[in-house]
C-alpha cells in the first residue's frame, strides 16, 4: 500500500522499538494515513493483533484490509476503555504519533495551514469541540498571551494576542491569523506562523491534557517488558513525556529507595536525508521507552 494521506516519521525506527514479540498485541494510538500500521503488520505473525485509534472521521482505515488489524474510531486519551470493549486489557506495546497529519495540513477547509485561506477550525476530530474561529471569542488577551508563550513559544505573546483579538471578527481564517503574526513581528513572521498556528490546535484540542491521559492508561495497559513508543513534536510534549517516565512508581517506606515503572531506551531524530524528503519531520523526536 502507498501512503499518500500522510507521510509517517520515522517509520523504521518507530516500528523496530515498539515490536518485542511478533504474536504479541500491539496499539497504533494515531492510525493517520496506516503507514505505521501498515508496518507493524508486516512484521507480526499471523498470530500478532494490532489494534488502531484515530479520532478523526476522515483517517482511511479502509486502506488496511488485514484480519489481524482492527479499527476504533475515537480518541486516545479513552485508550483504556476503548481496548476494554475489544476484551483487551493488556497488550505489548503502544505507538503515538503526536504530529498532525500530512493530509490534515493540506486539506484547505481544515484550517491547519496559513498556506490556504479557510476558516480557522483546526480541531483534529471537526466533529465535535469548538473551532478555533469562535474560541477565540471567549480568549481574554491575558489567557490567549498565555498559550502563545507556553504551547508556541512565541515572543511579543501578549502583544500578539492584543491584535489577534482586536482583529477577531466572525468568520476569522487562516489568512486573518497570519496577518495578525506580520503585524506583530514584520518581516520575520514567518519564522513564527507555524508555531502559532500550532499553539492555538494545541490548546483547542487539549492534546497535552489527552497525552497525559494517554501515558496513564499506558502504566496500565502495557505488560512488563512492553514498549511505549512516542513522536513529539513540541517541548511542552516532551516535557510531559519526560516528566512521566522519570516519576517514581513506588517508594520504599522504609529504606526510601525508588522504583521506576519506565525506562527510557534511547531517542531518535530524523536524518537529513529524511528532513529533506519530509521536512514536516524536523521537530519529531522519537522516544523509546520499555515497562519495568
Amino acid at each position: 500500500m502507498k501512503v499518500s494521506y500522510h507521510y509517517p516519521v520515522l517509520l523504521w525506527d518507530s516500528v523496530e522499538g515498539l515490536l518485542t514479540n511478533p504474536e504479541g498485541i500491539y496499539v497504533d494510538a494515531t492510525f493517520g494515513g496506516g503507514g505505521h500500521a501498515e508496518a507493524i503488520l508486516a512484521h507480526l505473525s499471523p498470530y500478532g493483533s494490532l489494534y488502531a485509534i484515530d479520532k478523526d472521521p476522515e483517517a482511511p482505515f479502509h486502506r488496511i484490509q488485514d484480519q489481524r488489524c482492527r479499527t476504533i474510531r475515537g480518541d486516545f486519551r479513552d485508550i483504556e476503555a476503548l481496548l476494554a470493549r475489544q476484551g483487551v486489557t493488556a497488550v505489548h506495546g503502544i505507538l503515538a504519533d503526536l504530529g498532525i497529519s500530512s493530509h490534515q495540513v493540506d486539506t484547505g477547509d481544515r484550517g491547519f495551514s496559513y498556506r490556504k485561506e479557510a476558516l480557522l477550525d483546526l480541531r483534529m476530530d471537526p466533529t465535535t469541540g469548538e473551532p478555533a474561529y469562535r474560541w477565540l471569542q471567549r480568549q481574554t488577551p491575558t489567557r490567549l498571551a498565555a498559550i502563545l508563550r507556553t504551547y508556541g513559544d512565541l515572543p511579543k505573546s501578549r502583544r500578539l494576542a492584543e491584535v489577534i483579538l482586536q482583529r477577531w471578527h466572525t468568520g476569522f481564517t487562516t489568512k486573518a491569523l497570519a496577518e495578525c503574526a506580520y503585524l506583530v513581528y514584520g518581516r520575520a513572521a514567518d519564522r513564527y506562523l507555524s508555531p502559532l498556528f500550532q499553539a492555538i490546535r494545541i490548546a483547542i484540542n487539549d492534546e497535552l491534557g489527552a497525552l497525559d491521559a494517554l501515558l496513564n492508561a499506558a502504566d496500565n495497559l502495557i505488560m512488563p517488558g512492553g514498549r511505549l513508543v512516542v513522536l513529539t513534536y513540541h517541548s511542552g510534549e516532551a516535557r510531559l513525556l519526560k516528566a512521566h517516565l522519570r516519576r517514581p512508581h513506588q517508594i520504599h517506606p522504609i529504606t526510601g529507595q525508588q522504583a521506576f515503572l519506565w525506562r527510557l531506551l534511547r531517542k531518535v531524530s530524523p536524518s537529513p536525508a529524511e528532513v529533506q524528503s519530509n521536512p514536516r519531520s524536523r521537530s519529531a523526536t522519537l522516544w523509546i521507552a520499555e515497562k519495568l
